[in-house]
């Protein structure tokens, strides 16, 4: 029987929470700090809908999945969240998953970003669950710091432009 999972990886980010919401709810922008999401692309006829690659390399194997997410009506400021379409499979496998990030404002200019992914796992890899947790988790802990590091990055650019227009 197939089993669900749940990872999840946490940031302070020493920003306020706007420019870090911002990015997020720019789902096409998510590759850009988590490259094993290879393209999310936003459905020009509906845009709740978005498709999603993910495209890695674990266990000496590549691995490239495509599936359909639905966007759910986002919570401002607080929590943007998506859950797959009912029959998104590749490769013969269904992608079922779910997800959600959440925003918590500790200061005018720290957020924390919790970053939780849920999926099913499919039953020829049911044995396999509990290796998925660390190595999941780690890369979920991994891009959360290349998001922290990317939009310190677009901040910093931001506040020298007009210094270097003088």
């Amino acid at each position: 029987m197939a089993a669900w999972l749940e990872n999840k990886a946490s940031i302070d980010v020493p920003l306020p929470l706007e420019p870090c919401w911002s990015l997020w709810d720019d789902r096409e922008k998510i590759p850009i700090w988590m490259p094993w999401i290879k393209s999310v692309k936003v459905q020009t006829g509906d845009t709740r809908l978005s498709k999603w690659t993910l495209a890695t390399n674990q266990f000496g194997r590549d691995w490239e999945f495509s599936w359909l997410a639905r966007n759910l009506a986002p919570v401002k400021g607080q929590k943007i969240h998506w859950v797959s379409e009912p029959g998104s499979t590749s490769a013969g496998i269904d992608i079922s998953n779910k997800g959600q990030i959440r925003f918590v404002k500790k200061s005018p200019t720290l957020t924390n970003i919790t970053l939780t992914i849920s999926y099913e796992v499919p039953d020829v890899l049911v044995p396999f669950a509990n290796l998925l947790t660390p190595v999941v988790e780690n890369i979920l802990a991994q891009d959360m710091e290349k998001f922290k590091n990317h939009v310190l990055s677009l901040q910093q650019s931001a506040s020298a432009a007009p210094v270097a227009q003088q």
